[in-house]
Parts: structure tokens; sequence; C-alpha cells
């Protein structure tokens, strides 16, 4: 759960250094800033209730229900729900998630990546210094490293890997890689 806490704190804080201005910019996802911190708070929502048990659906009516918004406060008060909802689920927990049924476990992998390739998303977009906590997205490479395969035959994640970083590549630019961004 600490790699979670870790992850959330970081979009957050990258979610506190974007300009003002930056909010209508495009991000590498072909959605712009707004967009993108608002899918971020809808899959952290999207997790709280799924880890509750519901279906797909009836998550994603439950966080259509709570509305969106790209606030600070909102992403800081999903991250934490998401956490205690991982924090609270079983070990066996399953999600049905919309690409099919999945154990909590590997459902955590996914929010991981959507926290820390956003938070990098969000960074390229307004043209900040491109870096995200080495800790955690060493961490995240860590756990998605063996997982990666069965992560990108799972869900969307753009291009999939290049093929062309090596073994010996800072985490962050292996992770982004993996999952379709090709940093400059």
């Amino acid at each position: 759960m600490e790699l979670l806490v870790a992850a959330s704190a970081e979009f957050e804080r990258v979610v506190q250094e974007l300009p003002d201005e930056s909010w209508h910019l495009p991000t590498p996802c072909e959605v712009d800033v707004h967009e993108l911190v608002e899918h971020v708070v809808g899959g952290n929502r999207f997790a709280v209730a799924a880890l509750s048990g519901v279906s797909a659906a009836e998550a994603w009516a439950i966080i259509r229900a709570q509305g969106f918004g790209p606030e600070l406060e909102v992403v800081q008060e999903s991250a934490a729900a998401q956490i205690a909802a991982f924090q609270a689920a079983p070990e066996d927990q399953v999600v049905h998630h919309p690409n099919g049924d999945i154990p909590a476990e590997a459902f955590l992998r996914y929010r991981l990546v959507d926290l820390v390739v956003h938070a990098w998303d969000l960074l390229s977009a307004a043209q900040l210094p491109e870096m995200v906590d080495a800790q955690v997205t060493e961490g995240v490479w860590r756990v998605i490293e063996p997982r990666l395969s069965e992560m990108l035959a799972f869900g969307s994640y753009g291009d999939g890997p290049s093929g062309v970083v090596p073994s010996e590549a800072p985490a962050q630019q292996k992770l982004l890689d993996a999952f379709g961004r090709r940093p400059v």
C-alpha cells in the first residue's frame, strides 16, 4: 500500500504544480490536461466503487453521479478514498472491470500505472521538468515488469514498448516506454 500512497502523492504534487494556463493544453494521450486529471479522478473513484463489489456498470453510474472536477481537493479526496478501498479489500477480492473480472492485486497495478504515467503526461503537457519521483517509478517498475505482457494484453496502453530501451535505462524511461510514451 505504501507504493499506492507514494504514487498518489506524486500525482497530487504534479497537479499542484500545473500552471493555471496549462489546463487546456493537449497531453500525450490526446486529451487536454483538464480531461486527463478528470480521468485519473474517475479512475480513483471507479476503484472505490469496484472494490465495494459492484459491477463495472454500477461503478460507472456511481462515479458519474458524483461529478468530476480537476480541483486539487477532488484529486486528494479521490486518492485518499482509493487508498482506503484497497486497504479494506480482502486478499481474494475480485474487481469487475469493464475489460473483465480481475483480482484486486492486478487492478492495483493498473491504478499505479495510471497515476504515474499520467503524472508524466501532465508534466510533459505543461512543459514542466518531466521527472516523476525516482523512488515511485522504480517501485512501480518493479511491480509492473514481471506482469507487463499480462497488463498490455488486458488494457489499452498506447503503442506498447518500442523495443529500443536498454535494460539498464532508468525506471521512468522503461515504464513510460512500456506504456507507449516516447519522451525525447
